[in-house]
């Protein structure tokens, strides 16, 4: 299932590698933001006016306030259901009760970006309602944060 998702993928879609469900986006994002963080050692050399830096790690790779737009008529006209994606996303928030480990997500954005990676957090606002209360618009703003996994590279 994944590998049709990710053949077929023409916008931004995600998926849980665990149970195999995936969602394409209704639009893509308008921008990425990728962080990467650094850490160096500061070596203090008697004598030396400055620190020596010597490379320490780099942290998990981030993706941080990716917006999505959901919009209920948009949805419809392909068949979807704006409320069956924010479930999706919850879901992704939540650990797997057999092992308590976070569910792994695959962000696949064609052309630019295949991440694995976990949910760090996800915000939902709700924009517009219809006159009988039900949600027509909002977005979720996402963070991930990439799980690198050496045992799936083959260089356990």
């Amino acid at each position: 299932m994944l590998e049709r998702a990710l053949a077929a993928a023409r916008r931004c879609h995600l998926a849980n590698t665990r149970s195999g469900e995936s969602i394409e986006c209704l639009f893509n994002p308008t921008h990425l933001t990728e962080k990467i963080a650094v850490a160096w050692n500061r070596l203090v050399v008697p004598g030396l006016g400055h620190h020596v830096l010597q490379f320490q790690s780099t942290a998990n790779r981030e993706l941080s306030s990716v917006d999505l737009y959901l919009d209920r008529f948009a949805a419809a006209a392909r068949g979807d259901d704006i409320l069956r994606f924010r479930d999706f996303i919850r879901a992704l928030t939540v650990p797997d009760v057999a092992t308590g480990a976070p569910p792994r997500t695959l962000f696949i954005w064609p052309g630019t970006l295949t991440l694995t990676c976990v949910v760090a957090s996800a915000e939902l606002s709700y924009r517009q309602f219809a006159a009988d209360g039900s949600v027509q618009v909002y977005t979720a703003t996402l963070s991930f944060e990439e799980i690198v996994d050496l045992r799936s590279e083959g260089t356990a």
